[in-house]
Parts: C-alpha cells; structure tokens; sequence
C-alpha cells in the first residue's frame, strides 16, 4: 500500500518524534525510499540550526539581562552607601565640636552599620548573598549593643547579646549550616550541630542572666539550669528518635507519641520536685467517672498517658508489620 505525498509531509512530524504507530512507520519509510522531495523534507525537519541558534541567543539575553540586574544593585548598592556616610561625616564634626571627642558618634555609627547590613550588603553580594545579610546584620547589631552598654555604663550587654544570638540560632542555623561547605561526620550530622547550638546557647543564657542578677550559680539559680535539662529530654528525645531511629515513619511515629505522652505525666512532675521540692502524684485521686475540681487535673494527665499509649502502640505495631513484611 502506498501513500500519497501529503499524507507522508503529514506524518513527517510523527516520525521524527518516533510517535507515529509501527504501521505508519513502515509506510512512511516505504515511501521516503522512492521519494527524494518528502525524504529532503524530512532533512530539514531534523536540522536543529535554527534551534540551537534560537537556544543561543536566548542564552545570551538572559546572561546579558542577568549581568545588567547585578550591575545596577551593586550601583545602587554603592548609591546608599555613599548616602550613609553622609549622617556618619555630619555626627563626627558634631560630636568633635560639642564635646572635644568621639561617644555617642559610635553609637550612630554601628545603627548606620545595621542599616546598611540589610540594605547595602543583599545589593553588592553574589554568592552566599543570604549568609553575609545574616552575619553583617548580626554583627553590627551586637557592635551596636555594645556601644550603648559602653557610653550607658551598663553591664547588661552579655545577656543582651548572648540572648540575641541563641534568638538567631534557632531561627537560622539549620538555614546556615546548609550553606556552609561541611564535609565528613559534619555534613551527616547537621541537624545534630544545629541542636547542640542551640542548648548550649540556652544554658549560656541562664548563666548570664545568673550572672548579671548577682546570683550564686550552684546555690540560686542551678533550679533554672536543672529545669532546663529536663524540659530538654523531650525536644532532644524526638529529635534522636526522627533522625537516627533506622525504622519507616509509622514506627517513629509511634515512639514519639509514646515519649511524649511520658514526657508529660512524669516529666513534668519531675520539674515540679526540682522548683518546688514535692512529688506530685499526677493520677492521684483520678476517676474518669467523676468530674470536679478534684478529680479533672488527674483525670486530664491519665487520658493523655493512656491515650499516648494507645495511639502510639497502634502506630508502633503497625510499623513492625510493616517492617516485617518488607
């Protein structure tokens, strides 16, 4: 069976993107081994000159678009510096003259610092543009508490600044530690490092407000530090379970819930034997056919434990099962 030519041009397409049926296939290449116009015109469909020549120059466009947007932040990167150092020239002339010398010009200097951290640095950073805003901005931040604590005479800048940077490392050092270059044991564990960060940053917290209150560390504040240990265990206890635990999400699952639900009718007790010295019963007197003042607390604790329990184990067995069967 032949075809006609136009029916051939039609399947010409087809054929190229080897979509066209094994019928159509045969026919086509039955007909193309006789006819020079419809095999010339398949030369042509097959050269991709145009193509990559389109591709090219698209490439172009875009690198030639990406390097002007580059150039003018940095433009305007420089603009609002050269606009900054303007109050910078006018307050150290001010403060020079009124006062024979530099104290509160350090103090506009490190907030025109911080200003420009997010405004100047986003605009002539290329690479790790997200790091340096984070490390200038905190960086000028903390320089700038600690000119105001100097020209106030305050001893409060080590709270201050130890309490900002534990803020900052909950908030962004997982997003950092992603960027860094880590290699070995360090890149595995990233989610461990940014944990770790962030409790010893909450104990340096304590010590320093001890600290700054005048307190004896191991007479009058070591309840807060105790207390946050054991409000730790949990956090810490799920994170382990999640990241470490080599079983499917069910059995995680059902582990955490299990912790948790723990956590809550005894850890909790625990923290109340540390800061006020009694041990509380939490089930004591609970009766889930009663309701009153008495008996609500103890009840509310035991249907959280059971119903952690029961909720987890399900979840637990169902991830055995699932374990078993894979």
């Amino acid at each position: 069976m032949k075809i006609s030519c136009d029916v051939a041009r039609d399947l010409l397409p087809l054929y190229h993107d080897a979509v066209c049926s094994s019928g159509s296939k045969q026919l086509l290449e039955e007909h193309l081994a006789d006819c020079d116009s419809c095999k010339s015109m398949l030369a042509k469909i097959r050269d991709n000159t145009i193509d990559n020549r389109i591709k090219h120059e698209c490439g172009d466009v875009v690198g030639h678009h990406t390097k002007a947007v580059k150039r003018k932040s940095f433009t305007t990167g420089v603009s609002i510096a050269g606009i900054l150092t303007i109050p910078i020239l006018v307050c150290l002339i001010v403060n020079l003259a009124v006062g024979r010398a530099l104290d509160w010009f350090f103090i506009v200097l490190t907030s025109l610092m911080t200003l420009a951290s997010v405004t100047v640095v986003p605009l002539v950073c290329e690479k790790k543009r997200g790091l340096w805003t984070l490390g200038s901005f905190i960086g000028s931040l903390i320089a700038l508490l600690m000119t105001c604590a100097i020209y106030t005479g305050g001893d409060w800048f080590f709270v201050a600044a130890i309490s900002i940077l534990f803020g900052v490392c909950i908030l962004f050092a997982p997003y950092v530690l992603s960027q860094l270059p880590l290699s070995g044991i360090a890149s595995r564990h990233k989610g461990f490092i940014a944990m770790a960060l962030d409790t010893v940053l909450l104990f340096a917290v304590i010590v320093a407000s001890g600290l700054y209150v005048g307190a004896d560390v191991f007479a009058d504040w070591h309840l807060g530090l105790l207390s946050a240990i054991v409000a730790l265990a949990l956090p810490w206890g799920l994170f382990l379970i999640i990241r470490y635990v080599k079983t499917n999400a069910l059995l995680r699952a059902g582990l955490s819930t299990i912790s948790s639900g723990l956590f809550m009718s005894y850890g909790l007790g625990l923290m109340d034997w540390i800061l006020e010295g009694t041990v509380p019963y939490r089930f004591s007197g609970a009766n889930l056919f009663v309701w009153n003042d008495a008996t609500i607390n103890p009840n509310i604790f035991l249907l959280a434990l059971l119903s952690s329990l029961v909720v987890g184990g399900i979840l637990s067995l169902v991830g055995l099962l699932r374990n078993k069967k894979e």
